[in-house]
């Protein structure tokens, strides 16, 4: 049945087909604009067979292509933003991150330097304590002086008895 169908569109069809071409032979190439728009007028008045007729597309109104266009647009712009400002606030939370580590361990040098020095001072009192004054000092060389006399003076006594002792063992 198909096959009776298509030969029967084909026997129908044959003549325009033959047709058309007879109307593509007869054509010639000139180059006079008058041959030309009279093969032009020929070929838009005859019916034309074998081209396939494409339905209209409803074109989309101005307003709503626009409106549709603009907000791919925003939105596509809104994402790239949010992306850019992320990534922004990533790095700006990563340097606040390393300078707080930074304070805290300036923070730390700072408190074990002050530790160090309260040490210092605790031990800078202990040893003025402990230590002696200028009174002190003048005190005790007054009293060295005398210690000294002493000696020189005990010095000179056993001086003399050892002469003592000599002459008298050369006396005897």
């Amino acid at each position: 049945m198909q096959a009776f169908i298509r030969i029967s569109y084909l026997l129908s069809g044959g003549s325009k087909l033959l047709n058309f071409r007879g109307q593509l032979m007869k054509r010639s190439f000139t180059s006079t604009s008058i041959a030309r728009d009279a093969t032009a007028q020929e070929s838009s008045s005859s019916t034309k067979i074998g081209t396939s007729v494409q339905p209209t597309r409803k074109p989309i109104g101005g307003f709503r292509g626009g409106l549709i266009g603009f907000l791919v647009g925003l939105t596509v712009a809104g994402g790239a933003g949010y992306h850019y400002l992320f990534d922004e606030y990533n790095t700006a939370s990563k340097l606040l991150l390393s300078s707080v580590e930074e304070l805290q361990k300036s923070t730390n040098k700072v408190r074990d330097y002050t530790q160090k020095i309260e040490r210092i001072e605790l031990e800078l009192k202990a040893l003025q304590m402990s230590a002696a004054t200028i009174d002190q000092i003048k005190e005790l060389r007054s009293e060295d002086s005398l210690h000294i006399e002493d000696l020189e003076l005990k010095a000179r006594i056993n001086g003399i008895e050892q002469d003592v002792q000599a002459g008298i063992k050369k006396v005897k």
